[in-house]
């Protein structure tokens, strides 16, 4: 919170001391990490996306039921067995270990989901834009998920894509859409 006159409100949690220094050690390791171990994604070029703006944003989410719940719905008559499309299996057990921290085989630049960032993540861009930077819009040749369901697995790599319930305490008040 900022005063009128630009400096630091006396009631602001910044004025605490060490606070300060404990934020820029942070972002000084964060920007460290970025330089130093930078994720591997390539540069984005998707066009027709969806705008997702409106859609509220869920901060509690749970793997298994919300997001397994759309691939089941959406994917797996595609996407499991012996040989799916692209090597990506996203039957229920082991859908997430294909994903999280893995290239895509279509072009291995890409990273299928990188936690906490949704907008390098190629499994959103597939369900978001129709022309995601690598292959086609998903499902191929189906209409699109609803804006709704976009909008969840979005949130729940921003959430840090975790495989039980994303931490919706941490997040709350934070990364809004819009």
């Amino acid at each position: 919170m900022r005063s009128r006159a630009g400096g630091v409100a006396a009631h602001s949690p910044w004025t605490r001391p060490g606070v300060r220094a404990r934020a820029a050690a942070c972002a000084i390791v964060a920007w460290g990490a970025l330089f130093v171990a930078p994720e591997l994604s390539a540069s984005v070029d998707a066009e027709g996306c969806t705008d997702l703006d409106g859609v509220p944003v869920q901060y509690v989410i749970d793997y298994q039921s919300a997001i397994q719940g759309i691939f089941d719905d959406n994917c797996i008559a595609c996407h499991s067995g012996d040989k799916p499309p692209a090597g990506l299996d996203l039957g229920a057990g082991g859908s997430w270990s294909h994903l999280v921290n893995v290239p895509s085989s279509q072009d291995p630049s890409f990273t299928r989901v990188i936690p906490n960032d949704p907008a390098r993540s190629l499994l959103f861009l597939k369900i978001n834009c129709d022309t995601p930077g690598v292959g086609h819009r998903m499902p191929f040749g189906l209409e699109p998920l609803s804006d709704d369901d976009q909008a969840l697995v979005l949130d729940w790599i921003a959430g840090g894509a975790p495989p039980t319930t994303t931490d919706g305490l941490f997040r709350s008040g934070f990364e809004q859409r819009g």
